[in-house]
């Protein structure tokens, strides 16, 4: 019986200097470093979709509340509507942005006017100006919307002045 044993191939094997340089020479980490270095980028990127995503539901509620403001004030203020009433309805169609029991807060927040006055078809605006402090940075900016809407009936009692959109 006889082993078949494999002969060594001198050029294939490589010389004891060429073992010791070959760890310098391989490509086997190339890609776990490149990982690496880019996913910190990517996990950034990742929250700014986040934030921004967030921040846009917020502006969509601020624009439906700033409408819905407008729209109350225009329908539903004839003779007993107060620019309070109206930041309260604001507030409350705000999907829990904006408490509507701090009085503070709604001053600072809402503001509504009847820029020409208080006729039938002279317009009410509803402006709101709500800080939105982003979930993963440390920025905070102000989310705003107007709306404008025309008085259908003639309100006494609405102050008039301030200015539009």
């Amino acid at each position: 019986m006889t082993t078949h044993e494999e002969t060594p191939d001198p050029q294939k094997s490589p010389s004891r200097w060429q073992r010791w340089l070959v760890p310098w020479h391989r490509d086997d980490g190339q890609a776990s470093f490149e990982f690496v270095l880019v996913l910190p980028m990517f996990v950034l990127f990742i929250l700014l979709m986040v934030d921004l995503g967030v921040m846009t539901y917020e502006y969509v509620s601020v624009s439906n509340a700033a409408r819905e403001g407008a729209r109350y004030a225009a329908v539903n203020c004839d003779s007993n509507c107060t620019v309070d009433e109206v930041r309260v309805r604001t507030a409350d169609r705000s999907g829990g942005l904006i408490d509507p029991s701090d009085a503070a807060a709604l001053a600072a927040e809402i503001d509504v006017a009847w820029p020409l006055g208080t006729d039938r078809g002279d317009p009410v605006s509803v402006t709101i100006v709500h800080p939105y402090p982003f979930l993963f940075f440390p920025v905070t900016i102000d989310v705003v919307s107007c709306s404008d809407m025309r008085l259908e009936q003639q309100d006494q009692t609405a102050p008039s002045g301030g200015s539009g959109c």
